[in-house]
């Protein structure tokens, strides 16, 4: 007679679990099998994250990280470690490439605190140069990665926030195991296991967030080499990972979401429930990862569209900040509690300060923007972004936050209110950072101020990776990022 979690990994349940299910999808997927605007986002999000490791090559953080990965794990024949060039092993290429474009503060993000790219991408590249692998089968390796990421967290990033987890490297080992899983050539058992072994894997705390502790910078790196981890293991073929990893009542969203029923403790909007069916539903027709929308601020994902919104209503309404009565920014009770209600980082979000919503909303105000990566700096010459009096004096006098529940995720909405009378209100939907390939490639040009290389190095790396499915091989692109 089978033990039970025997029979439970035979895979012979009448309803697939949910491992099973992304399993036998991703081993079957090609890249035929792939919309256009998949492709073209994939793409787009390659582009972003090589530009984010050439910033990260400059970091000194960086550079220390990558001369200790080259001391440990040098290895003649194996991956590259972009823009230095070295050759490491596979889960030190992945684990200094994701520092690289970690570090630089260019990240996608998804559900306000999950950022994919970083972790992913490392990964994608270090095991298609290995594997010899083309264009195609990366593109194909990061859409399946970013789909099981994208829907695994998407329902439930602020319950795992209020657990004490950082979602951003708990959702991340699992996306870059089935990265790394698919471009390994393996088969749907095979990713099973792989899925079992990262869901044991996953790790990061929010405390450093709360606290600012500096130990966080090294969660989406580690989320990168355990996803590695997770797929070698499983493809020597002697590891049999648990069937119900995920949904098992011990399981990856027991243990991360404080439910194994699918009960959320906090939402964005909508009801406090849901069917854990629906986490695969119409998978591999609908693709949340075209949602993954672009931080071109080296600030928190939900103060993009803050700053973006601000900047334009100060543009298009020739807004002058001294004729400025107050200003209300009206956004997801969530976002105004980073990173989660149970563990926020400031005790009273109304309280303006610096670092604050209030005061990026401020500085867009007083100078017409905020820095981007690399780009121009906005303000009084010298100014240190955050010793400006008058961006302090507007943000403590005007500015007011207020969190509302049920109002869309990254889609804030502004009033001004001037001594003249005047009352400007509008909205920025979260859609309009979700970017596709050519319009990332207008938004970079933005930072090209500061990047190495500059627009040239920029417009090549875009012609390169708008042809990614059509290179037999990983070597143009790390070439490409080459000094």
């Amino acid at each position: 007679m089978l033990e039970p979690e025997s029979e439970v990994n035979a895979g012979h349940r009448a309803t697939p679990t949910i491992s099973r299910t992304f399993a036998r999808w991703a081993a079957g997927l090609t890249y035929e099998d792939l919309p256009a605007e998949v492709v073209d986002k994939v793409k787009a999000l390659v582009l972003f994250h090589l530009v984010a490791c050439r910033f990260g090559a400059e970091d000194r953080q960086a550079r220390e990280l990558l001369e200790l990965v080259k001391a440990e794990d040098a290895r003649a024949d194996g991956a590259t470690i972009l823009v230095d060039g070295a050759r490491v092993t596979r889960s030190g290429a992945a684990l200094a490439n994701c520092e690289l474009a970690h570090v630089a503060g260019l990240w996608d993000s998804f559900r306000m605190i999950t950022h994919p790219g970083p972790v992913l991408i490392a990964v994608g590249l270090a095991n298609a140069e290995l594997g010899r692998k083309s264009g195609k089968d990366l593109i194909t390796a990061l859409a399946a990665g970013y789909e099981l990421e994208c829907r695994l967290a998407e329902d439930f990033v602020p319950s795992v926030s209020a657990q004490g987890f950082r979602p951003a490297p708990i959702f991340s080992t699992m996306g870059a195991a089935m990265v790394a899983g698919k471009l390994l050539d393996l088969d749907e058992d095979a990713l099973v296991t792989t899925l079992a072994i990262a869901a044991s894997s996953a790790s990061g705390l929010n405390e450093p967030g709360r606290v600012g502790g500096d130990e966080r910078v090294f969660h989406e790196p580690n989320a990168a080499r355990q996803g590695v981890f997770a797929a070698m293991m499983a493809s020597l073929g002697h590891a049999h990972g648990s069937e119900s990893a995920i949904e098992g009542d011990a399981g990856f969203y027991n243990a991360y979401a404080g439910s194994r029923e699918g009960r959320l403790s906090y939402v964005f909007r909508g009801p406090r429930r849901v069917d854990l069916a629906s986490i695969a539903e119409g998978l591999g027709e609908r693709y949340l990862l075209t949602n993954v929308m672009f931080r071109l601020y080296d600030t928190s994902g939900y103060n993009q569209p803050v700053i973006e919104l601000m900047t334009e209503m100060r543009r298009d309404h020739l807004i002058d900040p001294e004729e400025v009565e107050d200003v209300t920014i009206f956004m997801n009770y969530l976002e105004t509690l980073y990173p989660s209600p149970e563990f926020p980082r400031f005790s009273d979000p109304s309280v303006p300060r610096v670092g604050s919503i209030q005061f990026f909303c401020a500085y867009a105000a007083v100078n017409g923007g905020y820095p981007v990566v690399g780009g121009v700096t906005f303000g009084p010459p010298g100014d240190d972004r955050f010793g400006d009096r008058a961006v302090i004096d507007f943000m403590r006098e005007k500015v007011r936050l207020v969190g509302v529940h049920d109002q869309p995720m990254f889609s804030p909405s502004i009033t001004v209110r001037t001594r003249d009378g005047r009352t400007i209100n509008e909205s920025y939907p979260y859609e309009r950072m979700a970017w596709g390939f050519d319009e990332l490639a207008g938004q970079l040009d933005r930072c090209t101020p500061g990047l190495p290389g500059g627009a040239a190095f920029l417009a090549s790396l875009a012609g390169l990776t708008r042809r990614l499915d059509e290179i037999a091989s990983m070597a143009p692109l790390v070439e490409k990022t080459a000094p």
